[in-house]
């Protein structure tokens, strides 16, 4: 009985990369599997050397899109074939690049077999590699086997995975270009536990020229797409999980100057994510808002209050503040790299987990890049890139 489904997208690909690839899914010791190639509008070559690799397998099904509409349609649609198999327990996709380790398929399907009945993901380590194929040094492993809940934080998943078909069908369906996986897991995992195998069973292709993750390296738009798609998969899994957001950030712009373009996109550039940023526009024709809003992010929140002072503007958005904690931002160096806010947070809740009353304590970075906390000095308030109660924040503001 056939009790596992692959599913493997395929566009635009190297021959050999496309090879490698099929091979490595065609020679898994575990044999008993179906296996589903989605030609999502590929060249013509790329059908031929489908069609030839795979010449006489039983186990193997193309199904030949004549237009290319995403990996997320591709995935569905290779999904949603398999969907007449009863038999099927066990899902997987693989990716037309990557190199899968002959016990790929064995172990996890091992795992998930062996696991608790609320377990629905397996999960493993794999190595990255060059375009030649080269073991690269990065561990991926640091940030893996970690508990299901900080997959809000980043995705440690990675490129060696298979679930259940019970948890994949109260899932849905992929969705969401470029972060179809990210996404996917956040809400499988709404519906099961995970275990992770500290074993290597996949080689992902870093750099590879025609992946998705090469687009987003060498596009500002492209990245600017990845990261909009990113935290709105952050933000609607926090919605659907009831998670209240953190901070308000308070962005007070006299202008729509590169100087204020970078200054917005450092910001979210930040790996903390669950923040939501007010852009006080004090431009006569809201010319600041017109050159922030060419950078989409869910989070953000424009107002338009033409004239104003910067002190009518930062009081105009802490008024309009309904998370616990506020930052003023747009002066000073703050941030100077992109996991500084993550760090002023968690000293934040470091501070707080100690019992200490923190109210009326201000979180900030020192000139050395320390981060500490002070208290409250009415004749030095407020200051920028430094995180305040919102409660707090606003009684000075208001004196």
């Amino acid at each position: 009985m056939r009790d596992v489904g692959i599913v493997m997208p395929v566009y635009k690909q190297n021959h050999d990369y496309l090879k490698l690839a099929l091979k490595s899914v065609l020679e898994q010791s575990f044999t008993n599997y179906y296996f589903v190639v989605v030609s999502d509008g590929a060249p013509a070559d790329h059908i031929e050397i489908i069609k030839r690799e795979t010449e006489g397998d039983g186990r193997v099904h193309l199904i030949e899109k004549e237009k290319n509409e995403g990996i997320a349609t591709a995935l569905n649609t290779g999904f949603n074939y398999l969907q007449k198999f009863e038999s099927i327990r066990y899902l997987t996709w693989v990716s037309s690049d990557n190199v899968y380790d002959p016990e790929f398929i064995e172990k996890h399907r091992n795992a998930l077999e062996n696991a608790p009945e609320n377990v629905g993901l397996s999960y493993s380590n794999f190595h990255h590699i060059d375009h030649k194929g080269t073991i690269l040094r990065e561990q991926f492993s640091n940030y893996q086997g970690q508990p299901k809940e900080t997959l809000l934080d980043n995705c440690f998943i990675g490129a060696s995975f298979m679930y259940t078909s019970k948890a994949a069908a109260k899932t849905g369906g992929y969705q969401l270009w470029p972060v179809e996986d990210y996404e996917y897991w956040l809400r499988l995992t709404e519906h099961c536990d995970i275990v992770y195998i500290p074993e290597v069973f996949a080689a992902y292709r870093v750099n590879s020229p025609l992946s998705v993750s090469a687009q987003l390296r060498h596009s500002k738009e492209q990245h600017r797409r990845f990261r909009h798609a990113l935290n709105l998969a952050k933000l609607e899994a926090r919605k659907r999980r009831n998670i209240p957001c953190e901070l308000t950030v308070i962005y007070p712009v006299s202008d729509g100057s590169l100087q204020t373009i970078d200054q917005l996109e450092r910001l979210l550039e930040q790996t903390f994510s669950n923040y939501q940023i007010t852009v006080l526009d004090t431009t006569p024709d809201q010319s600041a808002s017109k050159a922030l809003k060419g950078i989409e992010d869910p989070r953000l929140t424009f107002l338009h209050i033409p004239g104003a002072s910067e002190d009518t503007a930062i009081l105009t958005g802490i008024q309009n503040a309904d998370a616990p904690l506020s930052m003023l931002y747009g002066k000073g160096a703050f941030p100077s790299n992109h996991v500084m806010l993550n760090r002023l947070f968690h000293y934040y809740l470091q501070y707080k987990a100690r019992g200490a009353d923190a109210k009326h304590i201000i979180f900030f970075v020192n000139d050395k890049g320390q981060v500490s906390h002070r208290a409250v000095l009415p004749e030095n308030e407020p200051a920028f890139g430094q995180i305040y109660h919102t409660e707090t924040l606003d009684g000075i503001l208001k004196k």
